[in-house]
């Protein structure tokens, strides 16, 4: 910015002014300079150069004055209106003079330069590290869009920016120079061409300790440094070495947390030095003040009314004698709102309405090596919930989400119900649960707390394209399922967009078909039967046409008529996640010249009916988004059983026709399955799979039915397809669900009666944004199925390793594609299975 003074007001003017006021030149005898005295004008009005997009009144706005006020020059006013200008950030010069004075009034002249606007940008790298991609990242981070105002913040904060990026990565010498030209087009935008110099990664190289005489340096390596890290290959992978300061002071505070772990209360860092080697990597130096070793001597409670001392001594776990271990005990007594698993004292009263509670640990003396601890207990009143409101919900009923809040006005403050609320919001396909928030307003004077649900409605239905390669056909489904559906206003004819929605409900059309066989079926689940808590109620009806042809050309037919219906309800013991499902299902078959083996007979013609009570028992917390979880697991126990037919019948089934021995299956089935979900380091998450199932008939002379055998193979895209068969996953070898007992199947011929399944899954996020959800993973697994418990071998696998794909968008469902080697001989087969790609949609794995 230019400034003008006034020779003979200068030291005047310079406390108050920013910008200047000065007398222009003339040259005619009445000059203004001549005229020009300190003293108070009355404004006339303003004259604008320079800039020809603003107004004079525009301007007048901008600083505050207006035609008639009164203005001392030099003086303030004026100063101001300097200031405000140039707070527009619309200008790149302020300049004020005089342009004429009529007795007391004045006219002043405003010359002003107006920001230059950002054109077109280009991001280059001199090191040749910058592509277009990291280009692009790099506009957008730092929204650089046409039109935008360039003031010199602008030019600095983009450095920063782009320097701090590059720092955080490793690169510590990152230099970044922005290059601007005239945009040919426009003469009042230029061009940026962003040169980014990333340099050689810088990587620490060595990090030593002096003064641990009695922890290893390796051990202060690994759990005091967490993110601080020197360059080694295995630990590279998960955590790369470079050196971030910010990091690095929190790795020094976590340093001193794991010596306090240790019973070292005093321990603290003498000095600390970081600097550049002779291979301009980092080195570090830590030194050390050990102290000595504390145990605990004496626990006491003090303001504890509501729980007895007992009580609180179990949960809180330390007692006299063992080592003070201050990070942990802290933990237990309950801190920043207690722990995640509510197993501390705190969380004791946060779940039991003491909101305002306050629970305190206190060094109370210390004896040689030995403290006494107080924790200190202030109980207050309990609090219980008044306004409970919610917002964002643009589709979604209002009575959907209520069902599913557990704070509800009048009942009593709980962390509990607070974690619980989150988690079925967040589990809804209704909203995205990366943006579910909870906001408190607590009120001490009355013990209550209000508290706001905000939600971000997202698309829930999906058009169901899914689709798959196994078995030498091509399999092809397409679908529609409206995952938030209202029955009651399809009756009645209203709000077709395109489809009535807003209830909760989920109505699913789907049609499959491949070369041999089509499929149609139709779903209806209303998720909350009954206004206590959440019970499920799914009906399903689904019909399939299988056709072959015979090595002499003769059709091969199987039609499958099935229906099932059941409830699957909430329960409230042992804990919220658990659910009892119960259902009914039933299936016609009915073939000609299509063979099933029932043990070494087989039946190529006929009918058989499949009637069966289906229970099960699941705990679900894996959250807390479905797609992606982080936390909790899955665990289910369910058994398929008919009625034991055989048992009362009276027929001597030795002596009946495979037709007639099979005319109402009777079988039960058995299934264990869990998983896992746990954070390892940073955003990476490690899922466990283990899973078993076994199928077995009532009476010996029977045996299982040919029908719901295990498959095992492939993605288990068919599964339950044609003869009621499961076709378990295992990535690497061929999909089992069409031609058993083939050489490139694991599969023995007719389905196996047991089966087990292991799987380690590595995932990563890549995005998690509302549009589009993807992540990679990479995976070691192992499974097989028996016929026989005599054959039963849980150790005898077949393993496969692999890495892949997920991308899950709201309309489309979770679309994937795996690459797996599969490191086993097939039945049959003489070589092991090899790699094998699979793609997947709507399947889970």
């Amino acid at each position: 910015m230019r400034y003008k003074f006034l020779p003979v007001l200068m030291f005047v003017a310079a406390a108050h002014f920013y910008g200047q006021v000065t007398p222009e030149p003339h040259t005619e005898p009445n000059s203004v300079q001549a005229q020009v005295t300190q003293g108070t004008y009355t404004l006339e009005g303003i004259v604008i150069d320079g800039v020809k997009k603003y107004s004079a009144d525009q301007i007048l706005r901008f600083t505050g004055l207006r035609k008639g006020d009164k203005v001392e020059i030099p003086g303030t006013k004026i100063a101001e209106s300097i200031k405000k200008l140039w707070k527009t950030e619309n200008f790149s010069e302020v300049e004020v003079t005089v342009k004429s004075i009529d007795g007391d009034n004045v006219v002043l002249r405003f010359s002003l330069q107006g920001l230059k606007e950002l054109g077109e940008v280009k991001v280059v790298g001199i090191d040749k590290r910058i592509g277009k991609s990291k280009g692009e990242k790099v506009i957008k981070d730092n929204h650089l869009k046409p039109g935008l105002k360039i003031t010199q913040d602008l030019i600095n904060s983009v450095k920063n920016n782009i320097v701090k990026t590059n720092v955080d990565k490793g690169f510590a010498d990152s230099k970044v120079n922005i290059k601007q030209t005239p945009n040919a087009k426009n003469p009042d935008m230029m061009n940026w061409e962003i040169e980014v110099e990333r340099g050689k990664r810088v990587k620490i190289d060595h990090i030593t300790f002096e003064g641990n005489e009695h922890i290893s340096s390796a051990k202060l390596r690994k759990k005091g440094f967490k993110e601080t890290k020197t360059k080694r290959f295995i630990i590279g992978i998960f955590k790369p070495s470079r050196f971030i300061k910010s990091k690095y002071e929190e790795d020094k505070k976590n340093l001193i947390s794991y010596y306090n772990s240790l019973g070292y209360r005093d321990a603290k860092i003498a000095s600390d030095s970081v600097w550049r080697n002779k291979n301009n990597n980092y080195d570090i130096k830590v030194n050390l003040n050990e102290g000595k070793k504390y145990y605990i001597g004496k626990i006491s409670f003090v303001g504890n009314t509501e729980y007895s001392t007992p009580f609180l001594e179990k949960i809180l776990g330390y007692k006299t004698g063992d080592v003070y271990d201050a990070v942990g005990f802290n933990k237990k007594v309950g801190e920043d709102g207690g722990k995640e698993d509510d197993s501390d004292i705190k969380s004791l009263y946060l779940n039991n309405g003491y909101l305002f509670s306050q629970v305190e640990p206190v060094e109370k003396s210390v004896k040689g090596d030995s403290i006494d601890l107080e924790v200190r207990i202030h109980e207050g009143e309990k609090a219980s919930w008044n306004r409970v409101t919610w917002d964002g919900n643009t589709t979604t009923h209002d009575h959907v989400i209520l069902r599913s809040l557990q704070t509800r006005p009048g009942d009593l403050f709980s962390k509990r119900d607070i974690k619980a609320t989150y988690f079925d919001l967040a589990g809804m396909q209704y909203f995205d649960p990366q943006q579910v928030k909870y906001n408190f307003n607590p009120h001490p004077q009355d013990n209550t707390v209000d508290v706001n649900w905000s939600l971000v409605e997202k698309g829930s239905s999906q058009v169901q394209l899914q689709a798959g390669y196994g078995g030498g056909s091509f399999i092809g489904t397409l679908g529609l399922t409206f995952n938030n559906f209202s029955l009651r206003n399809f009756l009645r004819g209203k709000d077709f967009k395109p489809v009535p929605q807003g209830d909760g409900q989920v109505l699913s059309l789907q049609a499959q078909a491949g070369q041999y066989f089509q499929n149609y079926s139709l779903g209806f689940t209303e998720p909350w039967l009954f206004g206590s808590r959440p019970t499920a109620l799914s009906i399903s009806l689904n019909n399939s046409r299988v056709n072959y042809r015979d090595y002499l050309g003769g059709p091969q037919r199987l039609n499958i008529f099935s229906a099932s219906v059941g409830l699957n309800r909430r329960l409230l013991w042992p804990d919220q996640y658990f659910s009892l499902y119960t259902g009914l299902s039933y299936q016609g078959y009915n073939f000609d010249n299509y063979p099933f083996m029932f043990g070494t007979e087989q039946l190529d013609k006929g009918s058989a009916n499949n009637f069966s009570f289906d229970v099960s028992l699941s705990r679900n917390s894996a959250g807390y988004d479905p797609i992606f979880p982080t936390m909790g697991s899955n665990f289910e126990a369910s058994v398929k059983f008919t009625p034991p037919y055989s048992l009362w019948n009276g027929k001597d089934y030795s002596k009946l026709s495979t037709a007639e021995k099979y005319k109402w299956l009777e079988f039960y089935k058995v299934k264990l399955k869990g998983e896992t979900y746990n954070s390892i380091v940073g955003k990476l998450v490690l899922r466990s799979t283990a899973e078993m199932g076994f199928l077995a008939g009532y009476k010996k002379s029977l045996g299982a039915p040919p029908f719901e055998r295990f498959y095992m193979g492939g993605t288990g895209l068919f599964n339950g397809r044609y003869d009621g068969r499961e076709l378990i996953p295992l990535r690497g070898y061929e999909n089992a669900s069409t031609y058993g007992g083939q050489p490139d199947d694991i599969t023995p011929l007719g389905g196996g009666t047991i089966y087990n399944r292991f799987a380690l899954e590595l995932r990563y996020p890549i995005s998690m944004s509302q549009t589009a959800k993807i992540y990679a993973l990479t995976f070691a697994e192992g499974g097989n199925t028996w016929n026989t418990w005599s054959s039963y071998n849980p150790f005898q696998l077949k393993r496969s390793v692999g890495f892949g794909i997920r991308v899950y968008m709201g309309m489309f469902g979770l679309i994937g594609f795996d690459f797996a080697y599969g490191f086993d001989k097939s039945i049959g087969g003489t070589v092991p299975s090899g790699w094998k790609t699979h793609f997947i949609m709507n399947q889970p794995l």
